[in-house]
């Protein structure tokens, strides 16, 4: 999805989102700024430069989607309607932000940490935006000197309004603009959650949904195929379906059916068992994105004793018969002397 690039801030709100939800923390509130934030040219620049145009592009592609309730009728959720409205008439930015902002508070969860809120109206590639976003707030000291060469002092002032600073943390994104369907659609960057999101932000928060699903379709077909290999097999054949499992997501293919990988790596007498333990949404083809499980292929790793020992090894030394799982004398085998020992914590259980 284009439109990310050229981004421009117009009208800004600022305001102050606590820590925590109001679920969670009852006895705080948000601190909703009465007007307009007025952003200098070196302050604006900075936002932009720093804050929204190096995360946006790779963000996720978000859409909204209209819910029908039990009479028929269709509606939107809060933030989609809301910037609508906005992109239509954004003299509503203070009045509309201020109710955005508390939305976000009692949308997240009680961890949340705290930090300010911005909405804007502004233009991107695709035409007019709203852009909102959660950051740490920060505060800082100024320094100024005065004073002739030699008889130099210095005054030292405390600035606790400062908004954010290029050690400030981005938490959140998302800017959002209307399609020539008049959909709203968008982009959105989780900072806090690295290749994931927070589900409140995008479905409570935002009411909006991913564009594409395979990110999600890929990560379940591996989560609940591993499930049913550890569960339902031998060793060997564990061992076996996990390596296929690991060679499809990480092969060079740009679409995958878990239909298909049934056909080719399972036993004819295990498929039927296997094909009712995947949701029936990944036995169709879809496009593989393994954005959301990029951590957990490339190797395999096993369990002994409970979780007590693992060993680690990646695929080729699999492959290669360098680390073998012996179903005779219920152990596995690692053919080498280690390169080097050294302590560390304990295996993950």
């Amino acid at each position: 999805m284009s439109g990310v690039g050229n981004i421009k801030l117009g009208d800004t709100m600022v305001h102050e989102v606590p820590r925590g939800s109001s679920t969670a923390s009852p006895d705080l509130s948000v601190i909703l700024s009465a007007g307009l934030t007025p952003l200098d040219a070196d302050t604006d620049r900075f936002i932009r430069d720093q804050m929204l145009a190096p995360f946006l592009p790779d963000g996720r592609d978000i859409v909204a989607v209209e819910e029908v309730g039990p009479d028929g009728t269709s509606d939107l959720e809060l933030v989609p309607r809301l910037v609508k409205e906005l992109i239509a008439d954004p003299t509503k930015l203070p009045d509309h932000s201020r109710q955005i902002a508390q939305h976000l508070f009692d949308s997240q969860v009680g961890a949340a940490p705290a930090g300010i809120f911005l909405a804007s109206v502004g233009t991107c590639d695709a035409g007019d935006c709203v852009i909102v976003m959660k950051a740490e707030h920060q505060e800082g000291v100024r320094m100024r000197h005065h004073g002739t060469p030699g008889h130099v002092s210095f005054d030292v002032e405390h600035i606790s309004e400062l908004i954010v600073g290029k050690n400030s943390k981005v938490y959140k994104i998302a800017m959002l603009w209307l399609r020539r369907d008049d959909t709203v659609v968008g982009k959105m960057v989780d900072k806090q959650n690295g290749a994931g999101w927070a589900d409140y932000f995008l479905h409570k928060f935002l009411g909006m949904q991913l564009t594409f699903q395979s990110e999600i379709l890929t990560r379940d077909l591996l989560e609940n195929a591993t499930k049913h290999i550890n569960s339902s097999f031998t060793p060997e054949k564990r061992t076996r379906y996990t390596r296929a499992l690991v060679a499809l997501l990480e092969g060079p293919e740009k679409e995958i059916s878990g239909s298909q990988f049934l056909i080719r790596s399972i036993d004819p007498e295990d498929r039927d068992d296997f094909a009712e333990a995947l949701p029936p949404q990944v036995l169709a083809t879809f496009r593989k994105d393994v954005t959301l499980v990029k951590s957990r292929i490339g190797g395999l790793v096993f369990d002994l004793q409970g979780g007590a020992v693992q060993v680690k090894a990646t695929s080729e030394a699999v492959a290669n018969g360098l680390v073998e799982v012996d179903e005779v004398e219920e152990q596995v085998v690692i053919k080498g002397v280690p390169e080097n020992i050294a302590p560390s914590g304990p295996p993950k259980r």
